[in-house]
């Protein structure tokens, strides 16, 4: 019981994380003329590191299946998402804009590839 409930609310605050990472990045990659900088780069990274770690850790604490394929799917969405959003038709797209966008990619699928290992383990 009382580890359902930290894994609950791991991934509660995993999902608060991920969706301010989001806004974040959707504010710093605006078509505003100012360029973001490195520092407001490495906040997001750090954003989205915490966001993973969070989620993997809620994972592997709950034992519910049901959590793990809630967390898939809806990570699976915004995957696909994301993969839409990805302009590479931009005036501004550039290395620094494609780390930032293809961040956005790779972190969920790694907690997706942690939960599909996790659901394999445990049948």
């Amino acid at each position: 019981m009382r580890e359902n409930l930290i894994s609950n609310l791991l991934l509660l605050f995993g999902t608060f994380v991920l969706l301010g990472a989001f806004a974040y990045r959707l504010l710093i990659t605006s078509d505003i003329p100012v360029s973001y900088a490195i520092d407001e780069a490495m906040i997001l990274h750090v954003l989205l590191f915490s966001s993973t770690l969070l989620f993997v850790y809620g994972s592997i604490i709950g034992s519910q299946n049901a959590i793990r394929y809630t967390l898939i799917a809806v990570l699976t969405l915004f995957t696909m998402l994301n993969i839409f959003l990805f302009d590479t038709d931009a005036e501004y797209f550039g290395a620094s804009y494609a780390q930032i966008a293809i961040a956005f990619i790779m972190h969920p699928l790694l907690v997706i590839l942690v939960n599909i290992f996790m659901q394999l383990k445990t049948r």
